[in-house]
């Protein structure tokens, strides 16, 4: 009898530990490109990127030829992200579509810091990213 409610608590615990580690690596801070788009270098890997402005429905296309791309594709390269679960809503934020390998891409993005990626919500880790990434989008879809 004392020998199955050791088994039963070893078990429970090997769960607890199985769960806490889950929640641990899932909503951990990560680096947008390297462990979301499993990337090291998307500067050399893309040569256009697509944003969608959400309010108005217009897409610029913004490509390697052009002055802000090496900027905005490093502002993406270096946003740290955690999931989250905040709210998202499409109707007053951008849409970043990354043609990469074959794939395409669809990065949402709110001014409020939080960035829909593959279903899931991420909030962006620094309030500077933000603010820089929000300031490359309107010049590049003025």
């Amino acid at each position: 009898m004392f020998r199955i409610k050791k088994k039963i608590i070893f078990i429970k615990a090997l769960i607890l530990i199985a769960v806490s580690i889950y929640f641990f690596n899932e909503y951990k801070t990560k680096s947008f490109v390297k462990d979301l788009l499993h990337t090291v270098n998307l500067s050399e890997e893309i040569n256009k990127i697509g944003i969608l402005n959400e309010s108005t429905t217009t897409i610029t296309n913004v490509i390697k030829d052009n002055p802000i791309f090496p900027t905005l594709i490093g502002s993406l390269e270096d946003l740290k992200v955690k999931q989250s679960h905040y709210e998202f809503s499409h109707l007053e934020g951008y849409t970043f579509i990354i043609y990469h390998n074959n794939n395409s891409y669809h990065i949402s993005i709110i001014e409020s810091g939080i960035l829909q990626f593959d279903g899931k919500n991420y909030k962006i880790q620094e309030d500077e990213s933000v603010k820089e990434l929000f300031t490359l989008i309107k010049k590049s879809t003025q």
